[in-house]
């Protein structure tokens, strides 16, 4: 699981997005860190190992003009910088971020990737993040190399893109087929303001205002912290003033019934353990509340309690730097009951 924020509007992108990311960076992600902004049909890119401070001592805000872009920051999970997000296209037309895992799609995903992967490196795409040695399985190309499957989404939706024109298609062709328990937000270089997304249940949610339009894996993220939900099986296009959705997959629905007790047992939880991660409440408290063999709303309702608990000021989130297992600083939210 990683965390992002993304902007479309009439200001500039990036204080938004570096602001969003350092107020939600350690909740699940917090040790790499990326941001892309479209500088008139320029995607501008930068990303590093580590948390926001290590981004901001390499980069500014100035550095990525742009009233558009996403910002990234994922988890302790392997790879150098070139595994952070976010990933562009090699022809440079397309960028993505994405967050979350195969969930119950894991069986399935990798043969996918792989699959697309291949033919996409017959088609000429080049893989930034290709390499030999990591130790986690990722999908492995006929070259060898392992690759991140975002990379392999993000070159699948170009190629697309780069036959239809329709930034809408293109997503919505490549996402229903690789299926895993993700959203991802694609940047296209020639359609300045367009966001497009996809959201196979995950918790995705937007804010409109007169400037634009925000959005976030997270209320918390958003200017207002306060903002609409996302359909959790849903691919659609969000400009400045104006946002389209559909569905994404015909097949699988995600049972968004909330369980009883989940305040209330998370609170104990935190209260009894203080200094946990929102991953290890999850894991301890909510995980055993949802069904385990269909699509629940996990990650949407971990972020609902969180949400809740420090809306309501019954816990607050203290950030902490740590090392990475690269060996470069990283940062986690720790919560603690109020």
């Amino acid at each position: 699981m990683c965390v992002w924020s993304a902007y479309t509007g009439k200001k500039s992108a990036a204080p938004f997005l570096i602001d969003s990311l350092g107020r939600i960076e350690g909740i699940w992600g917090g040790f790499y860190t990326g941001l892309v902004t479209n500088d008139n049909g320029v995607l501008r890119m930068g990303k590093v190992l580590g948390n926001l401070r290590v981004w901001q001592e390499k980069y500014s805000a100035k550095d990525f003009p742009g009233f558009s872009g996403l910002i990234h920051s994922r988890t302790n999970s392997g790879g150098d910088e070139r595994w952070g997000h976010p990933f562009v296209g090699s022809s440079g037309k397309v960028a993505i971020i994405s967050q979350g895992c195969g969930g119950l799609f894991a069986g399935e995903s990798n043969p996918k990737f792989e699959k697309w992967g291949n033919e996409m490196l017959e088609k000429g795409k080049v893989f930034s993040s290709g390499i030999f040695d990591l130790p986690k399985r990722y999908p492995v190309l006929s070259d060898g190399g392992q690759v991140h499957s975002a990379e392999v989404a993000v070159q699948a939706v170009e190629y697309y893109y780069e036959k239809l024109n329709d930034p809408f298609e293109a997503v919505k062709q490549v996402q229903q087929v690789l299926t895993n328990e993700a959203a991802s937000l694609f940047l296209f270089a020639d359609c300045p303001g367009v966001i497009a997304f996809s959201n196979a249940n995950q918790h995705l949610v937007y804010q409109q205002e007169a400037d634009g339009t925000f959005l976030s894996i997270t209320t918390l993220g958003l200017p207002s912290k306060n903002g609409m939900e996302l359909p959790c099986n849903s691919v659609g296009i969000v400009t400045p003033d104006s946002i389209c959705i559909e569905k994404l997959h015909p097949r699988y629905e995600t049972d968004m019934k909330m369980p009883e007790k989940m305040l209330s047992l998370s609170l104990e939880c935190i209260k009894n353990n203080p200094g946990l991660l929102l991953g290890n409440v999850t894991d301890r408290v909510l995980k055993p509340l949802l069904p385990q063999d269909k699509l629940c709303y996990r990650a949407g309702t971990a972020y609902r309690v969180l949400e809740q608990l420090v809306n309501e000021k019954l816990v607050r989130m203290e950030p902490v730097e740590c090392e990475s297992s690269q060996g470069t600083c990283g940062t986690v939210f720790k919560l603690y009951a109020v």
